[in-house]
Order: C-alpha cells, then sequence, then structure tokens
C-alpha cells in the first residue's frame, strides 16, 4: 500500500479530470447536428422534408379552419423530436431554408411533446 501514497498526493494536487460543466458550456464540435428548426415564413410545403424522414418525424397535413366565418384550408406541419434520429436529410434536401440545426443545448424533456405549427397562407 505504501506505493499508492504518491499517486494518491498527485490526484489531490492537481486539477480534476472533468470540466466544470454548469459554468463553462463547451462549443459543440464541428459537424454535430442539433435539433431541428422550423421556419414557417421559408416553408413552401412541398413535402420534400417529409418524404426524406426515415423515421417519419415530419408530417404535412391540410385541415380546415374557420376564419372569420369563411372555411380555410390550413397547412399543419408535425414534428415529432423523439422519433428523429438527427440525420439532418430533411435540412440538406429542403429547397427553401425552411429547416435548420438549431445547435443550442436544450433541457432534457419529462413529458413526451409533439411539435404542431400552422403556416399562414402565401
Amino acid at each position: 500500500m505504501p506505493w499508492m501514497v504518491g499517486n494518491i498526493v498527485k490526484n489531490l494536487v492537481k486539477r480534476p479530470a472533468t470540466r466544470p460543466y454548469p459554468v463553462v458550456k463547451r462549443d459543440p464540435f464541428h459537424g454535430t447536428r442539433g435539433q431541428i428548426a422550423f421556419l414557417p415564413g421559408n416553408c413552401e410545403f412541398c413535402g420534400d422534408c417529409e418524404r426524406v424522414c426515415p423515421t417519419q418525424a415530419i408530417l404535412l397535413d391540410t385541415v380546415w379552419e374557420n376564419r372569420n366565418g369563411n372555411n380555410e384550408l390550413v397547412w399543419v406541419r408535425s414534428y415529432d423530436p423523439y422519433r428523429c434520429i438527427y440525420c439532418d436529410l430533411c435540412v440538406e434536401i429542403c429547397p427553401y431554408y425552411a429547416l435548420a440545426s438549431d445547435l443550442k443545448y436544450h433541457q432534457p424533456g419529462y413529458e413526451r411533446q409533439t411539435e404542431h405549427g400552422k403556416v399562414e397562407p402565401w
């Protein structure tokens, strides 16, 4: 056991091997893929993102909605982040740049939520 004393003293004196995460946040590595951010102003509902998604995490649909006494057809987008594998195929294929890879850190979710959004008619 006396042979370990040198190693113990060395470990007590030097800095910890881990990073102080909550205080110092690390920049993402080059090529890191983040969560999918949807920019509804750019979307033309071509459906390319829905067709290319291997897990069908993105769904595009239309619904009838009563606006100002008129029934209008409204485009609705649905994104399920729990099905997404972050392959970024949808971001690469979108010709209108309506999808982007968001590199911000997001808190873990406690409930399973699907993101829904409407796109105003163009």
